[in-house]
This record gives structure tokens, sequence and C-alpha cells, in this order.
């Protein structure tokens, strides 16, 4: 029980922590760098810094509820599991 309610408060750490300061983060330095390669005219590398950008940012934001404890790809995976065994 101790266990589970460790897990919790981690989670909600980890919320915190990725809305507060890792998520603005990473928009000031995909913003940076982008506004860089842009003033510098290096285009080929903007889109791709941008887009590479992008990506990462979804997953930062979406992975906690894609991977939670109670979203629907873990639940799916966990079935598919105890069907196995």
């Amino acid at each position: 029980m101790n266990i589970i309610t460790d897990l919790a408060t981690l989670q909600d750490v980890w919320t915190s922590i990725s809305t507060k300061w890792i998520g603005p983060l990473v928009f000031i330095i995909i913003g940076a760098l982008s506004l860089k390669f842009l003033l510098n005219r290096q285009w080929s590398q903007f889109v791709s810094f941008l887009g590479i950008g992008v990506m990462v940012a979804v997953i930062i934001y979406i992975a906690p509820s894609m991977f939670g404890q109670d979203s629907q790809l873990v639940n799916s995976v966990g079935t598919t599991v105890k069907q196995i065994n």
C-alpha cells in the first residue's frame, strides 16, 4: 500500500517538473536555435530542426498520458500479456 502512494507522489512530481520546467525549457531551446537557423538563412537545417523539435515536444507532453498507469495502451498490453500467460 505504501508503494502505491509513493508512486502516485512520484507521478505528481514528474508532472509538475515536466509542465513547469522541462516543457518551457524545450520550447525556449527550440525557439532560440530555430531563430538562429532562420536568421542565417539555413533553410534545410531550420526545417529539420523544427521537425525534430516538434517531435520531442510531443514526446514530452504525450508520453505521460500514453504510458501512464491508467492509459489505454498500458491496459491493452497488460491484457494481452495476461492472455498469453
